[in-house]
């Protein structure tokens, strides 16, 4: 058999005469043992599609873009440069920025770098969707979904590309009856709901303390999440008012609720012990870990590190202390379980306002406030809810 030009080369010699390599389990030619150059250029040229599961049919083509066109790691980039300055304005989180990267990747890494992004077809979306990992639940494949499409849809709305893709009928967001019927599986397989009974949260009450007792009252109050507690700062918070009114962070969206007294010292108590920040900008929080550090995750500058996260960790063990522990109920739960228990009250759009829900009804286009006298009849039956347990 002849032998390889030097000992590093990626092809072998085959009986018949040609350069092949086995991919995926099968065996591909590329090109006469007399020109290995011509053939390692063919193999380096096709060997991305290969892997990626399709027949190489652009064959070194691929590797060569014509001017003008644009690959679609080209188009990733130019799309995650705009959601940054997005990110930098506030008007996406920095997380959904992180999301964006890491699914960009995740669609480079699948068809290769030399892909032309106006060549892609519903055969290349459905063999993308494939490759999702099987613990990928509904939403997480929805979301992924959305991202890509995004990409391209902004791409051609933006003039980078002549026209949209087609997507094709299998790469699209699930409809609501294959996502109610994911969930119910879910729930079954987690043995039950992911609100939290009167008793349970009474006993998360009781067995915290610090500003993990303060977040869990602000959940049950408010309906807070982790970043809703975790970002929380005395700029913007007067705790003595007995009052919460600002847009929530994450959304923008109105919202307005009354501090329970139980929250409201809870805060207070916090506050009072709470240490030097470890970092300049962190001194705002409310909430301070014993080193000084914030208690939700925050995105490092690098945008994929990150420091903090003591929250959650503290629930989940207090959760696992007191035998509450189910898979999937963490944290947020507390928001679910103020949702589940505050629709008692019949008044959703007081519920909505208090949570910092979108009302996309018409009647919100004609309402033009809501009492505060409402907004206390909600919060005043979930506090005899939880503390009557």
């Amino acid at each position: 058999a002849p032998r390889k030009p030097y000992s590093d080369f990626p092809l072998t010699a085959h009986k018949n005469g040609q350069w092949c390599k086995k991919i995926k389990g099968k065996v591909w030619f590329f090109g006469v043992v007399t020109d290995p150059d011509a053939a390692l250029q063919k193999y380096l040229a096709e060997r991305d599609e290969i892997q990626a599961g399709r027949e190489p049919r652009r064959g070194a083509a691929a590797a060569r873009v014509a001017p003008g066109e644009l690959t679609v790691a080209e188009v990733c980039n130019l799309f995650l440069s705009r959601q940054e300055e997005r990110s930098q304005r506030g008007e996406i989180t920095r997380q959904h920025f992180n999301d964006c990267v890491k699914a960009c990747q995740r669609l480079v890494g699948h068809v290769g770098r030399y892909h032309r992004a106006a060549s892609m077809l519903p055969a290349d979306f459905a063999a993308y969707k494939a490759t999702f990992p099987q613990s990928w639940g509904v939403e997480m494949a929805s979301g992924h979904i959305q991202k890509i499409r995004s990409v391209f849809r902004w791409a051609a709305e933006a003039g980078i590309l002549p026209t949209m893709p087609v997507f094709g009928v299998d790469f699209r967001k699930p409809n609501a009856t294959t996502k109610r019927r994911e969930r119910q599986k879910r729930q079954a397989m987690r043995g039950g709901r992911l609100d939290f009974s009167a008793a349970e949260a009474k006993l998360l009450v009781e067995g915290s303390d610090g500003w993990l007792r303060a977040c869990i009252l602000l959940g049950l109050n408010a309906g807070f999440g982790n970043a809703d507690g975790g970002k929380l700062s005395t700029p913007l918070f007067e705790v003595d008012s007995g009052w919460y009114d600002l847009p929530r962070e994450k959304t923008g969206i109105e919202r307005r609720f009354p501090l329970w007294p139980e929250t409201a010292e809870a805060i207070r108590e916090a506050m009072r012990h709470r240490p030097i920040a470890k970092m300049d900008g962190d001194d705002k929080l409310c909430f301070l870990t014993s080193h000084g550090m914030p208690v939700i995750p925050a995105a490092a500058a690098d945008g994929n590190s990150y420091r903090g996260g003591a929250l959650c960790q503290a629930f989940a063990k207090l959760t696992k202390r007191l035998k509450i522990d189910r898979p999937g109920r963490g944290f947020y739960s507390l928001r679910r379980t103020l949702e589940t228990v505050a629709g008692e009250a019949r008044d959703q759009p007081a519920v909505d306002l208090g949570m910092g829900h979108a009302d996309t009804s018409m009647a919100a286009v004609y309402r033009q406030g809501i009492s505060d006298a409402r907004l206390v009849d909600v919060c005043e039956l979930v506090r005899r809810w939880l503390f009557s347990a």
